[in-house]
């Protein structure tokens, strides 16, 4: 590769990453012409670290992209302006008002899913600082005969911009991160006369994208999912993908046996090979929650509280260097005495506590 293409400008990120003639290249949502088709190649990466938001960040990807399987995602948009996502065994459904997407229901060969009102997914174009919380209820359907409702809170942030590194030092800039977290409830099999809330499944979701302003889909895609039931911690599953032109998929991604053990990508289970790099004591004073901890790393750490139906109210992250003696409050002088779910992240492993205020 020559040393002209080492560094691109905006609109030659745009034109290589997302071509605007090339048969993957046009993702910007909104912009697909009436009864248009376009796709992109997903490919599951491992699992990293996202690390600290903030200004004029650097995320150098060039040694995270072996290839753990790949995928095609299909975008296609009707003569009425409905956007129609499809990926194997899965297909979302959005639209647009004005300058926000929304997603409005999905639907797989085991599930299909409504969102009442439709949820919030994006709001373009991406500016850093822009923090958006709202609310969402799902009415779905299992197996065709058992209904379930989905509850929860969306807390959308623009938390950081800066320039990704891909492999051969070439540059990505004028990308934004979103840091999206979902926290909500699942009832099954819906009886409301007997429904107990006290035994909902609860489920936190965060995830962290990468995009340049112009396109409406991530090129990189970072997450967690932690599942409660009774408001404990069954376990933690972590994803992660990259989503490049077919035609540029060679030239940064490293295919890699899928049978090779990947120590940060783990099943629905506890992570026995990930060494605690935080030790933590948690403390109830009032209606404030008190965190002494230590690092034995550099982190990134998320806080979380939720309660059992699901519902986020307070949410933090911050950056901290390897140490002792730190310690964190998180005020909940505005949530009413109940039982809660606190969850704390740090760097993708995800621990969990049931306090009362």
């Amino acid at each position: 590769m020559n040393e002209a293409m080492r560094y691109y400008y905006p609109i030659s990120v745009l034109t290589l990453l997302f071509g605007l003639t090339s048969a993957y290249g046009q993702v910007n949502l909104t912009d697909m012409s009436p009864a248009s088709t376009d796709s992109i190649q997903k490919t599951k990466i491992r699992y990293f670290s996202p690390g600290k938001g903030g200004k004029d960040k650097v995320w150098d990807f060039s040694k995270k992209l072996g290839s753990k399987g790949v995928s095609q995602v299909i975008f296609m948009k009707d003569s009425l302006g409905e956007l129609s996502i499809i990926e194997p065994n899965k297909i979302s459904y959005y639209r647009t008002i004005s300058d926000t997407l929304i997603l409005d229901g999905s639907e797989s060969q085991l599930e299909k899913r409504e969102y009442v009102g439709g949820k919030f997914s994006k709001k373009f174009p991406l500016e850093y600082g822009d923090s958006i919380s709202r609310n969402f209820r799902c009415e779905g359907m299992y197996c065709g005969d058992h209904p379930f409702r989905e509850v929860g809170t969306t807390v959308y942030k623009v938390d950081a911009d800066g320039f990704i590194v891909l492999a051969e030092k070439d540059t990505v800039r004028n990308v934004r991160r979103v840091h999206t977290i979902d926290s909500y409830s699942i009832c099954m099999d819906i009886n409301y006369e007997a429904l107990d809330t006290a035994q909902l499944t609860q489920i936190i979701d965060e995830r962290y994208e990468w995009y340049i302003p112009e396109s409406q889909y991530p090129i990189f895609v970072d997450a967690t999912s932690t599942t409660y039931y009774n408001m404990e911690a069954i376990g933690t599953t972590k994803y992660a993908f990259c989503n490049l032109p077919e035609s540029l998929a060679s030239d940064y991604i490293t295919p890699e046996d899928e049978n090779e053990t990947d120590e940060q990508d783990n099943s629905f289970e506890e992570e026995p090979q990930t060494p605690d790099i935080i030790h933590y004591k948690i403390d109830i004073k009032g209606k404030t929650i008190h965190m002494a901890y230590g690092l034995d790393e550099d982190a990134t750490i998320t806080t979380i509280v939720a309660n059992h139906k699901g519902m986020l109210f307070l949410s933090r992250q911050w950056t901290q260097e390897a140490g002792q003696d730190y310690s964190v409050q998180i005020d909940c002088n505005g949530l009413r005495s109940d039982v809660y779910i606190l969850y704390i992240n740090v760097n993708g492993k995800v621990y969990s506590e049931k306090v009362t205020i």
